[in-house]
């Protein structure tokens, strides 16, 4: 429906990705995304509208990506995007982008009603000399550390970026907060 891959071709991906940024020794950045009060949106405008919100930040969120990265929907109004090959700051920079966009994006109900939808992003990073694991340990560690991010980007205001490991958030603003 969205036009992204879905959470088991994530799963697989993931894996893949942890294996090369291994060997080859590269950074690996996860996102965890989540469309903001999505519930109330179904609630008032209805499912169908709820949809073409999906399919809308879905593709927003796919065109602030590169080719190589990989981009899911997790379920629900959840994402989820690999990014290999970039340090954490740019992971930090993309997430904020992709933020802004959402929030810049002219979205109508199917009543016609603007709608405005802001999204909240957790990223994380392969720690560095992650070998102990296995790839698919590695990737439930990975996972868990975006969506923790997540939650905290969610329980401290929605519509920004959080990145756990080094406290890092960006508000709706645009600004950056230390938490």
């Amino acid at each position: 429906m969205t036009g992204i891959q879905n959470r088991r071709y994530f799963d697989h991906r993931c894996d893949i990705e942890i294996i090369q940024a291994r060997r080859y020794k590269h950074a690996l950045a996860c996102m965890f995304l989540d469309i903001d009060r999505f519930k109330g949106i179904n609630d008032r405008h209805g499912h169908q509208t709820g949809d073409e919100v999906l399919r809308t930040v879905a593709g927003v969120v796919k065109a602030q990506l590169r080719a190589g990265d990989t981009i899911a929907r997790y379920g629900g109004e959840e994402f989820v995007a690999l990014l290999p090959r970039v340090a954490r700051h740019h992971a930090l920079e993309i997430a904020e982008r992709i933020r802004k966009a959402v929030a810049e994006s002219a979205l109508k109900a199917l009543s016609g009603e603007d709608l405005t939808v802001t999204i909240s992003i957790g990223v994380a990073m392969l720690p560095d000399g992650s070998f102990a694991a296995s790839p698919n340990e590695e990737a439930r560690r990975l996972l868990a550390i975006a969506d923790q991010a997540l939650y905290e980007a969610k329980n401290t205001g929605r519509n920004r970026v959080v990145s756990r490991e080094d406290a890092v958030c960006y508000s709706g603003s645009g600004d950056l907060l230390e938490i």
